[in-house]
């Protein structure tokens, strides 16, 4: 469900960008680096589930914010046409519902620590993955069912970018919310 990349970019510039937009984050802990053109409020355009009719490719406009930093240079590097992009955060002793994804998602760990995870879930197993903030970019098989964990007591930043060119790869996976052995996560 997870694999490093051989896509490399410089972390400590990626790490002044987003000290510099931390004063952003609200409630969502998520902040649009991409939104879609013309959007009234471009920072929360991307953020939360694609409404009914949305698509990864729609958010194609860099947000202002963004522009001339160290997250778009990376971004601008990738050698796949991106889309949704988020700065994404976990705050600490949290955890994300769990949820199937429509796209792969890349990760690219900002800052993290060994306390946080990614976690794939089979029938009732699971299987922990953790990112390390090494420069890298990751592929997340998000359209099966998992979640992120943060048992830390420190927030955990991640860049979180879907590709364009393979949105459409599993159109027929459900997506959303997902119940896990019984128990309802909505």
């Amino acid at each position: 469900m997870f694999r490093v990349t051989d896509i490399e970019y410089d972390i400590a510039p990626v790490r002044d960008a987003l000290e510099r937009v931390k004063p952003l984050f609200d409630r969502h802990g998520q902040i649009g680096v991409t939104s879609r053109p013309g959007a009234r409020e471009p920072l929360n355009d991307a953020v939360g589930w694609l409404s009914e009719g949305e698509k990864e490719s729609d958010f194609s406009v860099v947000n202002e914010t963004f522009r001339d930093t160290a997250i778009e240079g990376l971004l601008e590097s990738l050698p796949f046409r991106y889309g949704r992009t988020r700065l994404m955060k976990l705050g600490a002793k949290s955890c994300l519902s769990v949820h199937i994804d429509p796209t792969p998602r890349y990760h690219y760990a900002i800052v993290t620590n060994p306390d946080c995870y990614l976690l794939s879930i089979e029938e009732s197993a699971g299987t922990f993955f953790h990112i390390p903030a090494d420069g890298k970019l990751y592929r997340m098989e998000a359209y099966k069912t998992h979640t992120a964990i943060n048992t830390s007591t420190k927030d955990r930043f991640h860049l979180v970018i879907c590709a364009v060119d393979e949105e459409h790869l599993y159109e027929d996976v459900p997506i959303g919310r997902v119940t896990v052995a019984g128990a309802s996560t909505a």
